[in-house]
């Protein structure tokens, strides 16, 4: 027990700091919501509360955000985060604005799944951590009392440093693959553009360089669990942890678009500064005891702030286990899917999402997968394919293929980076239609290009091609999905789903009937371009099935048969403009005998 107080022991002065570096990074994160609120919080914004409810109804979840459909309601709760994140800055009552504070962003991050990132994955684990650590004993608006001791151990210091040991060992395996042992991970990235800054694609003019940083990033990461908890020289070690952390998330942050993920690990690590750095010439005004003292200082017993919020000691020790137990079973249950040997469990796998500690460490695992292009092309009333993200007509008829498009997409935010990114994946598949819809009142790209609406876009198809350049030039546009404007009905799980009614250009009717899941399903009936009734028959999950009529445009009856999942299937009848009529049999949708009536 010793020796695992001694590796999982803390200064709180580094605690502390890593408290102000946490606080500082959520303000500038709320902030940064706040001023994108009518976008992607708002009620009307690209993503529904329908968005969100469908995303966890295969498993429940909770979330203040997501109890009232209300603008004013979802401000009231941004504005008590932003004053329990100050509260939480300058320490004032600490754990208990962490409390609040991991409450409402665990909330919010469950109100835009989509927008989920590794960056919040980190930042509600800090949060939670600090709900079980007196973090406002230095550096805060904590009155001054008695000495109180400058390190702590125990189950939330522990689950600080193994948050970090499983980040770091798990990117590290999961990177362990062809595209990092060759050392051309972080060029395919930055070569690509899609997500890099200036600073990034400046890099690319030395591959050889590039090389290095990607086989240097790939060693840090897996030494991750020596550097944080070696029983040797922990100190030194931790030392060397921080400093080239702390180098790597910077690098990353200047050369790469990743919202908060590098703010938020660089505020994380301030928890490792050893405590020998506080005795260092510049630092000593922050001990708080005299050198005399120093030798007969009660170092490996936790502090019992005066001031501070208590938990009693069982309960704080339980929710801290529980959430240290919770953290490693998700760690482990991820390795386990990377070997294939995973079992689910979802009453588990249910503690911990409601803990918010599913964490994935995958990011930047397979680079290539991250090399991607979209195309959002609308048909205009006049014929017109329009390329809506970057302003360029795409093709002049509708044979002809669009081709992939090379320039990346610039958006007005990382946010809308990340959403278009997300929705272009299967596990965001039910937020498509919703971000498609929204560019009736709104394009993102950073260029000042006019919205779907003020094209007259007519309907919309999304397309997508993943890969490196040379792998991108050698295929095609992949459909991902198309949504219609001029069509009206509901969706479920971003699907069509219920009554819909489809409409042409001029504002007539097309087709009604409804939808299973995206399947014509049930009755349809299909009309002319002046508005006689065309044909009218029942679907059985997208394909017809049963008795159909067909009518020409003067309303009269043209054939009459059965269809058998969607073949045309035993005696037909057909009506001619002279009058006459004809019979036909039909096996698999062929026609194998023909007779005059």
């Amino acid at each position: 027990m010793n020796e695992f107080k001694r590796i999982c022991k803390l200064d709180l002065r580094s605690i502390a700091l890593m408290r102000i570096g946490v606080a500082t990074v959520l303000i500038w994160d709320l902030i940064d919501r706040l001023l994108q609120f009518q976008f992607f919080y708002a009620i009307d914004g690209v993503i529904p509360f329908s968005s969100s409810e469908e995303y966890y109804s295969g498993m429940a979840t909770w979330s203040f955000h997501l109890l009232i459909e209300s603008d004013i309601y979802q401000y009231s709760l941004f504005g008590l985060h932003l004053l329990l994140a100050v509260a939480l800055l300058f320490g004032f009552h600490a754990q208990k604005a962490a409390i609040g504070c991991w409450l409402l962003f665990a909330s919010m991050i469950a109100r835009a799944p989509v927008l989920l990132t590794g960056g919040d994955m980190l930042m509600s684990s800090m949060l939670f951590w600090l709900m079980w650590i007196p973090s406002g004993h230095f550096f805060s608006l904590k009155k001054r009392g008695p000495p109180v001791q400058v390190s702590i151990a125990g189950f939330a210091t522990a689950g600080i440093l193994l948050q970090f040991v499983v980040m770091y060992a798990l990117t590290g395996v999961y990177k362990w693959n062809p595209e990092w042992h060759d050392g051309t991970a972080l060029f395919v990235i930055m070569d690509d553009q899609a997500l890099t800054k200036p600073l990034g694609i400046w890099l690319t003019q030395y591959p050889e360089l590039l090389k290095l940083l990607t086989w240097g990033t790939l060693a840090l990461e897996l030494a991750a669990p020596v550097l944080l908890l070696s029983p040797v020289a922990t100190d030194r070690f931790r030392g060397v942890a921080v400093i080239a952390f702390v180098g790597l998330h910077a690098g990353i942050f200047f050369t790469m678009e990743v919202l908060g993920f590098s703010p938020i690990s660089i505020a994380g690590l301030l928890a490792f500064i050893p405590a020998t750095a506080w005795n260092l010439r510049p630092l000593r005004k922050f001990n708080p005891f005299q050198e005399s003292d120093q030798d007969s200082l009660p170092t490996d017993e936790a502090p019992q702030p005066t001031r501070s919020f208590k938990f009693p000691s069982v309960l704080r020790e339980s929710g801290a286990a529980l959430g240290l137990s919770m953290m490693l079973f998700f760690a482990v249950w991820q390795m386990l899917i990377h070997a294939g040997k995973a079992k689910f469990n979802p009453q588990i796998n249910r503690i911990v999402h409601h803990l918010r500690m599913d964490q994935t460490w995958t990011m930047f695992h397979i680079p290539s997968n991250l090399c991607y292009r979209y195309l959002l092309e609308g048909r205009t009333a006049d014929g017109k394919f329009i390329d809506l993200l970057r302003g360029n007509q795409t093709r002049t008829t509708v044979d002809d293929r669009p081709e992939i498009p090379e320039p990346p997409i610039r958006f007005e935010s990382s946010r809308w980076l990340l959403l278009y990114r997300q929705m272009g994946t299967t596990q965001y598949a039910n937020q498509q239609l919703h971000t498609i819809r929204h560019l009736l009142s709104h394009n993102p790209a950073a260029a000042d290009l006019p919205t779907a609406e003020e094209l007259d876009v007519k309907e919309v198809v999304f397309h997508g091609a993943a890969g490196t350049r040379d792998i991108r030039a050698e295929s095609a546009l992949l459909l991902i999905s198309h949504v219609d404007f001029r069509a009206k009905g509901g969706y479920h799980a971003g699907q069509p789903h219920g009554a819909w009614e489809h409409y042409r250009d001029s504002g007539a009717l097309d087709s009604k009937g409804p939808y299973e899941h995206g399947l014509r399903h049930g009755k349809w009936q299909f009309y002319h371009s002046n508005g006689q009734l065309a044909s009218e028959g029942n679907f059985d999950l997208g394909h017809e099935h049963g008795f159909w009529t067909m009518f020409d445009e003067d309303g009269n009856r043209t054939a009459y048969g059965e269809f058998i999942d969607g073949q045309k299937e035993g005696t037909w009848t057909f009506w001619y403009d002279n009058g006459g009529m004809s019979t036909g049999e039909f096996k698999d949708d062929e026609l194998v005998e023909n007779q005059d009536i």
